[in-house]
């Protein structure tokens, strides 16, 4: 069986620069992880914002990049890229500063000999220019992995009854016991003003101001009623589509009878998905459910294929 590459964890800046820890675990081939503070297990990163520099550091002939990216909120990505990872060396040459992105790399953190502070790069194993649309939504998405990690430092300090309905993956729970070795006194309100700060940039200023806001938000059912209820009625008619059980096998079954040796591309199994009534955010789900799992690798950057 190939090994199975890690998948890659959306973190935003801020989440990822304070993660100096590192863990590596008692198994053969163990990458190194970055373990963050409020428990994200950090080894290659899916992130996104605008390249704000990029410099070549090295030579023509032997070239060593250096590269800052902003994310939505205003954070900075620090990134790396050289002899040991020729493509993305390759592929943050050809972008101009300017240009929003996404990124996949590995978490890398240093602590020079002649200093006590620690520096958390990304080196690039492929990046590319996207719209900003793109970046708003990978924004959407690392927003609601911060919550529920936070959701889950709340459940941890709680009860294992609270921790058990909070429905981690082993890997994510895994983590969030690593973080509270490494981290005995972070304060999660500072996550959670993070969270609330990037919500409010991606929804233009619009969202009140608050001082405590804690990372949950009230349900839908619990907003005033307006006068259109036919809206409200066609929400409750709506058809069930299943459970997110019955969709990993078909998400599976698409993947092994689509992949042609190297992988399926991520867009061409978003098509065969959608007939089988799985949009592109459940699809998003399975994907990091199934590689949590070890049942499915990406071979090469966005495809997948059975482990």
């Amino acid at each position: 069986m190939a090994q199975r590459r890690e998948p890659g964890v959306l973190v935003l800046a801020k989440e990822l620069s304070a993660a100096i820890e590192k863990h590596v675990e008692d198994r053969e081939y163990s990458p190194t992880y970055l373990i963050s503070e409020i428990g994200a297990k950090l080894s290659r990163v899916l992130i996104g914002g605008v390249l704000d520099q990029i410099e070549n550091r090295g030579s023509e002939d032997d070239p060593f990049y250096t590269a800052r990216v902003i994310d939505p909120n205003g954070d900075f990505y620090y990134l790396q890229a050289g002899q040991y990872n020729p493509e993305g060396a390759v592929a943050l040459s050809k972008l101009e500063i300017g240009v929003p992105v996404l990124c996949v790399g590995k978490a890398r953190a240093r602590t020079p000999e002649d200093s006590e502070r620690t520096y958390v790069s990304v080196q690039p194993e492929n990046i590319r220019a996207v719209s900003m649309d793109e970046v708003n939504h990978w924004a959407i998405k690392a927003c609601d992995h911060l919550m529920r990690r936070i959701n889950a430092n709340k459940a941890f300090e709680k009860d294992a009854d609270a921790l058990k309905r909070a429905n981690l993956t082993p890997r994510e729970i895994n983590g969030l016991e690593l973080s509270k070795g490494f981290y005995p006194t972070v304060a999660v309100e500072n996550y959670a003003a993070l969270l609330y700060d990037c919500l409010t940039r991606l929804a233009g200023g619009d969202l009140p101001e608050t001082k405590n806001f804690t990372g949950e938000f009230e349900p839908a059912g619990a907003a005033p009623e307006t006068e259109t209820p036919e809206v409200k009625e066609t929400v409750e008619e709506a058809p069930e589509k299943g459970n997110q059980g019955d969709h990993e096998t078909k998400v599976m079954e698409l993947i092994k009878e689509m992949d042609e040796g190297d992988g399926i591309y991520y867009d061409d199994l978003g098509s065969a998905a959608l007939k089988e009534d799985v949009d592109g955010p459940m699809l998003d789900v399975i994907l990091d459910s199934l590689s949590d799992q070890g049942l499915i690798f990406q071979p090469r950057f966005n495809h997948y294929k059975e482990a």
